[in-house]
């Protein structure tokens, strides 16, 4: 009897040291997880939930701190749903304690996550009741009780923009662009020729396999370029050079692609940063200056196209509340200003970020979880007024904004479309980047963009010394572009209500001339190198020849118009028999546009006829003879440069169109000497009086010899 009483005992007391070993265990854990939480590493801490979760699910405090960290998660949002429901509906604890092992009941915050877990979940009626049944409870003067009153106003304001969506197409960019990993922020230039994005996938080089974010397990944030080809298709992305092992995000680019400015993120004060593309190469990125940058969080940076008023984001103190929009401009020893708060139309006592400057600089768009908000973050936008003021933001609607966060929203230069990154479900991974047309968006920009690419002969490369340059006739400002090494593509931003010439250089010559005009109420366009970058001003060694053309079997009436003033419009191009083929075109006085269709048509017919005689001879030679009056030239030093350039322009077109159907210079056809002629009667200063006497020698003339 006395052994089966020890037995006992014993057995009583090894349970009891079990209990307690659980019971130590529990605890340990529990605080492990709390730890974890107050670091917010939310996917360690869930893991540990999830173990004290199965081991006791009927503790509401459990319930709580598992459904809360599954809230504070980028994609496991909706996961909270059943455990905060039986956090909220059990005994509230009236002095909760989140940081006491023994506590089993739930806090009166329960309530309230539970109200923000419906309302992701677009239970719009279920997460008000929520909100209602925790204001009965809570003192005014709790930190939740205003959030809980925007929390209604965000839900019914999302009943209303779920219940009349905006008429937009979304569209994923593609596999070429999104992986199973997280694509997101991806900013465009002004042509949509580049894509610059921020991804969390594996390197191709796998130099990244190691370097991984505690918070989520994802790898770090890298940024990269995609390029469109000519074909308009997206190319293979490429990892940019200024990557580090520290997070490195996409903020914004300038309108030609060659300005990135990033988020660099190495000490967890994240900055913004600058890298310019030299050649293929970017540049080691530098930190903006002024006051844009300090102690506090900066998360997002854009610039107008004219690279003159920059709009960043700061958490900074004395702000409007939490991250508000600042505006710098620029100075006229090219620094940026101090920082201006832009002002409590735009920002709130709420959080702002990720400002975007349409190309025209009239309308910012931003996000806001004030204003109007559907929920969190929602994409606004407001325009600038002719008194200089932002007006009112405008929510730009479901299904665009969500009800959780919509961050990132780059608009393209038409106001009609942007890019933009969202989770769902048919997409190629966790978050995706998608297109969106916006046929009845308001907002339209009136700017022209000119743009093209500049193609160096076959087998050479770009010279490093090309540039386009752009000078507002009314101002005289200049403004520089270069196109990118890797393709010649380029790009210009030019306003309305301004005429301007366009110069493209090579090693400081000019290879082309344009005059263009932007009428003050005209629509969005686009002016492409294939449209209007044809030979308008056309040379090549400087000379005078009084030589005329040669050319058997054309008789007068094949090559001049029947009066002057027909003269200045007119072109002729035929292929004569016996291999013979010409072309010629009559210019106003110091202009040479070639814009019109019948132009082109002429044009394209004598090529074609070159084309024949090659095809028939195995080759052909041309000559190219150029002429100018002697009214002197208000675009070149002399009129004996102004034939000249209209020459060379003139072969190089010609060469151009030959190459593009197949032939090669030098071997299908070759070029005579250039004849550069000034002619015609001495200018008397009565260009208006003999302006068509003058205008019969404005004029370029090519045959096959």
């Amino acid at each position: 009897m006395k052994q089966i009483f020890v037995a006992v005992v014993s057995l009583l007391y090894v349970n009891v040291m079990v209990a307690q070993l659980a019971l130590g265990d529990f605890n340990t854990k529990f605080l492990e997880a709390n730890q974890l939480m107050e670091e917010k590493q939310w996917n360690q801490s869930i893991d540990i939930w999830q173990e004290l979760f199965a081991s006791n699910s009927q503790n509401a405090n459990v319930n709580y701190k598992l459904g809360y960290c599954f809230l504070q998660t980028p994609t496991k949002k909706l996961k909270a749903m059943p455990y905060l429901q039986f956090a909220a509906n059990q005994n509230i604890s009236p002095n909760y304690d989140p940081y006491d092992p023994k506590e089993v009941l739930a806090p009166v915050e329960a309530r309230y996550y539970l109200g923000r877990v419906f309302h992701l979940n677009y239970e719009m009626d279920k997460a008000i009741a929520e909100y209602n049944k925790l204001l009965e409870v809570l003192p005014e003067k709790h930190q939740l009780y205003a959030q809980t009153l925007h929390e209604i106003e965000m839900c019914n304001n999302a009943k209303y923009q779920v219940a009349h969506p905006e008429g937009y197409l979304i569209s994923n960019v593609g596999s070429v662009i999104n992986q199973e990993t997280n694509d997101f922020s991806p900013v465009i230039s002004i042509d949509e020729s580049a894509m610059f994005f921020t991804s969390r996938r594996m390197r191709a080089d796998s130099t990244n396999q190691f370097i991984t974010d505690g918070d989520t397990g994802e790898f770090m944030e890298d940024i990269y370029v995609s390029y469109r080809d000519q074909a308009g298709n997206w190319q293979a992305p490429e990892l940019l050079n200024i990557n580090t092992d520290a997070h490195a995000a996409t903020c914004s680019v300038s309108p030609d692609g060659q300005e990135l400015y990033i988020y660099y993120d190495k000490a967890g004060d994240g900055q913004i940063w600058k890298s310019v593309l030299v050649g293929e190469t970017w540049t080691d990125p530098e930190m903006l200056g002024s006051d844009i940058n300090s102690p506090s969080w900066e998360t997002h940076a854009t610039v107008s196209a004219d690279g003159n008023t920059l709009y960043f984001v700061s958490n900074r103190p004395g702000g409007k509340g939490g991250r508000d929009i600042y505006r710098c401009v620029k100075l006229p020893n090219g620094d940026w200003s101090k920082a201006l708060n832009v002002g409590d139309v735009l920002n709130t006592p709420y959080e702002e970020d990720s400002p975007f400057l349409s190309a025209d600089g009239r309308t910012l768009y931003f996000s806001s979880s004030g204003h109007s908000s559907m929920g969190g973050f929602d994409i606004f936008y407001s325009t600038l007024s002719d008194d200089g003021e932002w007006t009112k933001p405008v929510n730009i609607g479901y299904p665009v904004n969500t009800v959780d966060d919509d961050v990132f929203f780059a608009p393209t230069a038409t106001g009609k479309r942007a890019y933009y990154s969202s989770r769902k479900e048919e997409g190629f991974g966790l978050k995706d980047i998608y297109v969106i047309d916006m046929p009845d968006s308001p907002v339209e920009s009136g700017l022209a963009v000119l743009k093209g690419f500049i193609v160096p002969a076959e087998g050479e490369e770009i010279p490093e010394d090309t540039y386009i340059q752009v000078t507002n006739k009314e101002t005289g400002e200049v403004s520089e572009y270069r196109p990118r090494m890797r393709d010649g593509g380029y790009v210009a931003v030019l306003p309305p209500c301004i005429s301007y010439k366009i110069e493209y250089f090579v090693n400081s010559e000019i290879v082309h001339e344009e005059f263009i005009n932007v009428p003050c109420e005209s629509a969005y366009s686009e002016i492409d190198k294939e449209i209007y970058l044809l030979p308008v001003h056309l040379g090549g060694a400087i000379a005078s020849d009084d030589t005329k053309p040669n050319l058997p079997n054309v008789k007068p009436g094949d090559i001049k118009p029947d009066s002057p003033d027909e003269m200045k419009d007119e072109t002729v191009g035929v292929l004569l028999e016996n291999g013979k083929a010409y072309y010629q075109r009559y210019f106003i006085y110091d202009m040479g546009e070639w814009n019109d269709e019948a132009v082109e048509q002429k044009y394209s017919e004598f090529v074609e006829g070159v084309a024949e005689i090659i095809r028939l001879n195995g080759t052909a030679r041309l000559l190219v003879e150029s002429s100018a009056s002697k009214v002197p030239s208000s675009r070149f030093r002399s009129n004996n440069e102004l034939t000249a350039f209209r020459n060379k322009l003139a072969t190089q077109e010609v060469t151009k169109a030959l190459e593009m159907k197949g032939f090669k210079k030098g071997k299908d056809f070759s070029f005579q000497d250039a004849r550069k002629l000034v002619q015609g009667p001495d200018y008397q200063n009565d260009a208006q009086e003999r302006k068509a006497v003058y205008e019969q020698f404005q004029y370029i003339k090519i045959w096959v010899e």
